[in-house]
């Protein structure tokens, strides 16, 4: 329906359109949000990947709901508020459900559950004192189901679809042992009746199901959601069966008796129609503990506060509360927008968030000098992770945000990926808390720190004798990214340094490997494997080696272009500053950096005496660049990426790899002509610049949604 090219364009004008200055005209604004926002209803509805959070889509259907509300004459028949989301999918027949089924109409506080109940006092002609009574429920976050019966029998279960049509999957919902094959409507007289549900899987089935995922070798599930949803559209029942999945009933939305007559005020209120399902054997949200009947709109907002507190005991996701006049004639009375119900409206809980003590800050030196303050926290958990500590960053962030050491800190997992603190609950303090005091040394070496004109960050200029970035340096060298060395990891290289084995990075290739077997738990075995890998490295590609020497500016995508220009490393020494800058994506500062290292006659020694014990250092054809034809269809053609933090559905060579298989240039830094931020877990300063500069920011679930893995 979409090229990658069209999607990338349409999730860029989303976030473009997300800012408070877009530059765009009214008129402007209103076309380009009804495109993005079938685009996102398609991604969410129809494949079941959406790119975007729930609030970032609120925010786009808000402002285009605003925009209408104060320009009438922008409002259009086929304006996205005048419809409800689409959700067909070819794979299965479509059916048309008996009643219509629509969207709900958000709110996020307790102000606009008070303002949804003046519309509706509004509505009804009732005074603003009068109470009015409420059914309050979970949302389930699953997958929605609509099922009809007939004659008492299940004759068809459909997915949502467009709210009018739907995909039948009536298979898979038999499969589903929570779910009644039969039930005794017409003892309430009733022949034909359409019920509306959401199809779930379990806390506590998700991770039974991953487990035995893992111990296949298959691919585990993201989330609870993404399983439900994948589940009923399953071309084999007896696999939906396995899973042992729930439906939750929720609604009755078409009730004809045997005159042939559909009227849902026989029932009185939504709450008896949900007990009658009850008593019926369907699964329903039980009275008390998890759906409530609030006699007026204070008790709905202390419900939904309560529920917003526990929601992470509860054995199924939820990310909100439906809210529905109990009254059916009353709901009768209000009726209905195009969009959405004028008596029901969802409560959106906020983003995960929790408090903890911030116990300390420490400072860690990386591999280029660079000072980084890390807060110790109270071990917290926060949507499914312990976070015990999260970086600060910068001095700047720690003094903009008020942040002491023995504050109470509100954390919060931007995104439910990157722990960041939020703020410092200042109202919680005591009085001995104590404002940091940013070090002038180096916690390694007392060298005396400095700060670049224009920069956040400070940094040990001690770039010899500091053992933390020296020992940095050697982690940095047999990295993955760099050279590779499988089995000579963070700890092995802290140890072989502490023992005096590496003063230089030749000393890697130098190791006495009869001393290593007789370390205290290394052995023959260990030391067989490390020297293999060892000798592998040599034949290592020359950008691997340029990117593992730690010149600042230069990562892999850099050290790929420097390389392409050479036939071999040492000959960067006769590029000026000039030359360098002729090359594509690099500029000032990156060839200045590279000038004044290989300027340096003791890297140039580096390298020979690297060459002499048998490590490449000559350019392989495999190392010139290819070519992109410039009509490329690929999803991230013509774009440049750079990925930040640590991911965890891939490796950083696997991310970088599916960029450029997607047609993406990597990025060394963060400027102005950055494309996208890929972000996952611990992001640091190149969010914050990212941010500022407005670049896209993607979680590594939106880039892998965007390149169709």
């Amino acid at each position: 329906m979409y090229s990658a090219e069209k999607q990338n364009e349409l999730y860029q004008l989303s976030k473009q359109l997300l800012a408070a200055n877009n530059g765009l005209d009214l008129a402007a604004q209103v076309t380009a949000l009804h495109e993005v926002i079938s685009y996102h209803e398609w991604r969410y509805y129809v494949l079941n990947e959406p790119v975007l959070s729930d609030f970032e889509f609120d925010g786009l259907f808000s402002l285009l709901k605003r925009i209408e509300r104060e320009n009438p004459a922008l409002l259009s028949p086929n304006s996205p508020t005048q419809r409800v989301s689409a959700d067909l999918i070819e794979n299965f027949n479509t059916v048309t459900h008996l009643s219509p089924m629509l969207s709900l109409e958000n709110s996020y506080n307790s102000e606009d559950l008070r303002e949804f109940d003046a519309r509706v006092k509004k509505l009804l002609n009732l005074p603003a004192e009068q109470d009015l009574s409420y059914c309050v429920e979970p949302k389930f976050d699953g997958g929605t189901i609509v099922l009809y019966y007939e004659n008492n029998l299940l004759q068809r279960a459909a997915t949502r679809g467009d709210g009018a049509k739907g995909e039948e999957i009536t298979p898979n919902a038999k499969a589903i042992k929570t779910l009644p094959l039969q039930a005794n409507f017409t003892q309430h007289t009733l022949q034909k009746v359409e019920l509306r549900g959401e199809v779930l899987m379990s806390k506590t089935e998700f991770e039974r199901n991953n487990l035995q995922k893992q111990k296949t070798g298959e691919a585990v599930f993201a989330n609870p959601r993404n399983a439900a949803t994948g589940s009923i559209r399953m071309k084999d029942a007896k696999e939906v069966s396995r899973r042992n999945l729930d439906v939750f009933v929720y609604q009755i939305a078409y009730a004809e008796d045997e005159n042939g007559v559909n009227d849902l005020a026989r029932f009185g209120t939504h709450e008896n129609s949900i007990q009658l399902l009850q008593n019926l054997g369907f699964k329903t949200p039980k009275l008390n503990t998890e759906r409530k009947v609030c006699d007026n709109i204070q008790a709905v907002i202390d419900y939904c506060n309560h529920w917003e507190e526990i929601r992470d005991s509860y054995e199924y996701e939820i990310d909100g509360m439906v809210i529905k006049l109990n009254d059916i004639a009353l709901q009768k009375r209000c009726g209905y927008t195009s969009h959405h119900p004028r008596w029901a409206a969802a409560y959106k809980f906020k983003p995960k968030q929790a408090s903890t003590k911030l116990l300390n800050i420490e400072f860690q030196v990386g591999r280029l000098g660079a000072i980084t303050p890390v807060a110790k926290l109270a071990p917290v958990e926060l949507a499914g992770v312990v976070i015990s500590s999260v970086s600060l960053h910068n001095e700047d962030l720690i003094k903009q945000k008020d942040i002491r050491i023995g504050d109470t800190v509100l954390v919060e997992r931007a995104g439910d990926v990157i722990p960041q603190i939020v703020k410092p609950i200042a109202d919680l303090r005591t009085g001995a808390e104590q404002i940091l005091v940013f070090p002038t040394h180096c916690p390694a070496c007392q060298s005396e720190l400095e700060r670049a004109e224009k920069e956040a960050v400070w940094r040990c200029t001690n770039t010899l004798a500091c053992p933390a970035q020296q020992l940095g340096k050697f982690i940095h060298f047999a990295s993955k990214d760099a050279m590779n060395i499988d089995g000579m990891g963070e700890s092995i290289c802290e140890r072989f340094y502490k023992l005096g084995w590496l003063n230089s990075l030749t000393d890697v290739y130098k190791l006495d490997f009869s001393s290593m077997q007789k370390l205290e738990g290394f052995g023959k075995r260990s030391a067989d494997k490390l020297k293999i890998a060892i000798e592998n490295s040599k034949q290592n590609p020359a950008y691997r080696l340029l990117y593992s020497l730690g010149i600042r500016f230069v990562g892999r995508s850099v050290s790929k272009t420097l390389v392409a220009a050479v036939p071999k490393l040492q000959d960067l020494a006769k590029l000026s500053a000039a030359d360098l800058m002729k090359l594509e994506d690099i500029g000032e500062k990156v060839s200045a950096q590279v000038v004044a290292a290989f300027a340096n006659p003791e890297l140039i020694a580096l390298l020979d005496e690297l060459e002499a014990l048998g490590v490449n250092t000559s350019r392989l054809d495999s190392e010139l660049p290819k070519v992109i034809a410039a009509d490329s269809n690929l999803p991230f053609a013509g774009k440049t990426v750079l990925f930040t933090g640590t991911l965890s559905k891939m490796t950083r060579d696997e991310a970088k790899i599916f960029a450029e298989e997607a047609g993406a240039k990597i990025a060394s830094s963060v400027s102005s002509k950055l494309s996208y931020l890929v972000v996952g877990e611990d992001a640091g300063s190149k969010l914050t610049k990212a941010q500022q500069l407005n670049i896209p920011i993607l979680s590594e679930t939106e880039f892998l949604a965007l390149i169709g893995k």
